[in-house]
């Protein structure tokens, strides 16, 4: 090779990594002085080989990124007042901004309470029932109210016989129920609907049998409560007329009976002197007109020949009606 060959292959070598170094050295004032932190920055890298016949140059570009800065991003607290019947606060729920309202964490048992022995007051719903927090509320209870009312006692309270049960017809006991309303009326009060509802027939009493009831006396006093309520609505007295027609008291009512009457009152009108004792009389005197005579005998004949036919119970009261004979007395 010539020497002028040589001296040109040397200066480019030598130019090449000049001009390297040049890149570098701009890549590092423009990362030095650079005024945006979020834009990227580049370095442009020069990697000289060769020989004295020949040179390459290669350029390798780097891209660092840096990620901008957040600041945290704090959520406001709403205040959530909940208010009983009377408007006094019963709690004050701290809810942040967006999050769920939990109302199950309001006790509204303390709400219920009796005003008397037949009402009662409980727990209804909310006026207003916002489900998220998006500002302060101010929430209140609303009432339901409950009130027994007794009008009429049974009509029935003579009975002829211990079997079966004590009857409650004629019995009159209502449930007057009240609840409040969201809405409010032209005075700023909550509106509140009414709904009365009969409950006599499902009223229990106690004692509810006959036997239970006379099985120590024939008078009774009836105690008649709600369908699954401890307190009662009323009292009432009752009486029983047991073993009528039964004079000898051997449990049947038979023609022996009839005969025994019969005589007594043929001993009666014979003599005035002829008596019979007052349980005598109380049993003898079946259609109850306050004598004992032939009549009662026919009646106690003509009771045992209807039930001798038949398998069923049957008292006195199928043979007379004792209400219009007795009155209410």
């Amino acid at each position: 090779m010539s020497l002028k060959n040589i001296a040109a292959a040397v200066f480019s070598a030598v130019f090449v990594s000049a001009a390297g170094l040049a890149v570098f050295a701009a890549g590092s004032v423009s990362t030095l002085n650079g005024n945006n932190a979020v834009a990227a920055t580049t370095v442009n890298t020069t990697n000289s080989s060769g020989t004295a016949l020949s040179a390459t140059s290669e350029t390798t570009t780097t891209t660092v990124t840096t990620e901008p800065t957040t600041e945290p991003t704090t959520l406001k607290t709403y205040y959530i007042k909940f208010l009983d019947f009377d408007g006094k606060l019963m709690t004050t729920l701290e809810v942040e901004e967006g999050d769920p309202i939990n109302y199950s964490s309001v006790d509204t048992s303390s709400l219920h309470k009796h005003l008397g022995v037949n009402t009662e007051q409980a727990f209804s719903s909310w006026d207003i029932k916002p489900s998220f927090a998006d500002q302060d509320y101010t929430i209140h209870a609303l009432s339901q109210t409950a009130t027994i009312t007794f009008k009429k006692p049974p009509q029935k309270y003579r009975y002829f016989s211990a079997r079966g049960n004590v009857i409650l017809d004629g019995l009159e006991v209502s449930v007057t129920k009240t609840v409040q309303k969201p809405e409010k009326d032209k005075n700023g009060n909550y509106i509140v609907e009414e709904n009365i509802v009969d409950i006599s027939a499902s009223c229990k009493a106690s004692p509810s049998s006959l036997a239970e009831a006379f099985a120590k006396s024939d008078k009774a006093t009836i105690t008649v409560y709600p369908l699954g309520d401890k307190k009662s609505i009323c009292q009432f007295d009752i009486i029983c007329y047991r073993d009528l027609g039964d004079v000898n008291e051997d449990g049947y009512i038979n023609s022996t009976d009839a005969s025994a009457v019969l005589t007594a009152y043929a001993n009666m009108a014979a003599s005035k002197n002829y008596t019979v004792s007052d349980k005598f009389v109380s049993l003898a005197d079946v259609n109850m007109d306050g004598s004992v005579n032939a009549r009662d005998a026919s009646h106690i004949l003509n009771y045992y020949a209807k039930t001798s036919t038949t398998t069923e119970f049957m008292d006195w009261e199928s043979f007379f009606d004792y209400d219009k004979i007795l009155g209410k007395k």
